[in-house]
């Protein structure tokens, strides 16, 4: 009885180290600089909730890096953003490997790519949203896709806003 229980419990072990090994190795696309001017990058963008509420925004970079944030203050004017994205709350996310990722724009079609909060462990999954450009301070994702968990169609606008001093785009998750 014991000896079967020691198996057991080696092989859950061994199959959670080998499948934490793997999930923490998900890379996102090549990074690609961007020269375009379909959008404007000089400041943020943020998305409205179906109540009203701001409760991310992205950082676009030449480099085709995107610094994303989420917060949990219920903020309607963008303007109440400088006060929320405060120094302190930056660098914290500036740390976190999911908060960052890539972007590309071919024309008016538009791709994201990030990873996602880690709710196992060290699993990171990633997310790639597509869409297109309506302007050069408005985009609109229409499509989702979860390494994991499938393919969402929906339609989300985000919205560019005026920020200085923007974050800087180092880091060292994407090369």
């Amino acid at each position: 009885m014991g000896m079967k229980k020691i198996f057991t419990k080696s092989i859950i072990l061994f199959f959670l180290i080998f499948t934490s090994c793997l999930k923490d190795n998900i890379p996102l696309s090549n990074r690609e600089d961007y020269l375009g001017d379909q959008l404007r990058i000089d400041g943020l963008y943020h998305q409205i909730t179906s109540d009203g509420y701001i409760v991310n925004v992205r950082f676009y970079y030449k480099n085709g890096v995107q610094f994303y944030m989420s917060f949990g203050e219920k903020i309607t004017d963008p303007a109440d953003l400088f006060s929320v994205l405060t120094k302190e709350k930056i660098e914290s996310h500036r740390k976190r490997k999911y908060n960052w990722g890539i972007f590309k724009i071919q024309g008016s079609d538009f791709l994201s790519e990030h990873w996602e909060t880690p709710i196992h462990g060290n699993y990171f999954a990633t997310i790639t949203m597509t869409g297109e450009i309506l302007s050069d301070t408005c985009y609109m994702i229409t499509k989702t896709v979860h390494s994991q968990a499938g393919v969402f169609y929906g339609k989300g606008k985000w919205y560019f806003y005026p920020f200085i001093p923007k974050p800087d785009s180092t880091n060292v998750f994407i090369k």
